[in-house]
């Protein structure tokens, strides 16, 4: 579930960052963890008190967190908690435009933005089952004599 949950994160996140304060599995030590829409490596962790941070990725940062002893279900639940505060915003954004610009025009952008999502999905289907050509066959010509007799 966690997987699904930082994928989402990259997603559908509407905060550029997000912390949360996460203690050991003992309760000995507490670290801090955030995720930053605009760094390339996009998820950070520390001990409270540190200076640097340790950076990571949506691919290594549970199992960076567990090595550390981290407590992984209490972060997922405080990521799940957080997300769905973001979902709950979202549904009163579109509450809200449904007032202000009326449901016809709001149900017709979901469905445009849906439809949208949909051909860009297929596209990226047909593009990653293209067949892989062949490596080009490149020769080396000396001079211009011998380009004329290939």
């Amino acid at each position: 579930m966690i997987d699904k949950l930082l994928n989402f994160m990259d997603f559908a996140c509407i905060d550029p960052r997000m912390y949360w304060k996460v203690p050991t599995r003992d309760g000995a030590q507490l670290f801090e963890i955030q995720w930053r829409r605009d760094d390339k490596l996009r998820w950070r962790f520390r001990k409270v008190g540190d200076l640097l941070w340790e950076l990571s990725s949506e691919q290594t940062i549970v199992h960076q967190l567990t090595e550390r002893g981290i407590d992984v279900a209490l972060f997922e639940a405080k990521l799940k908690s957080g997300l769905l505060e973001q979902v709950a915003y979202a549904d009163r954004v579109v509450r809200d435009a449904r007032t202000i610009m009326g449901p016809d025009a709001v149900e017709q952008a979901i469905a445009d933005q849906r439809s949208f999502l949909s051909q860009l999905e297929d596209a990226i289907a047909q593009l990653t089952k293209m067949p892989t050509l062949g490596k080009p066959k490149l020769r080396v010509i000396k001079d211009s004599e011998e380009a004329l007799h290939h």
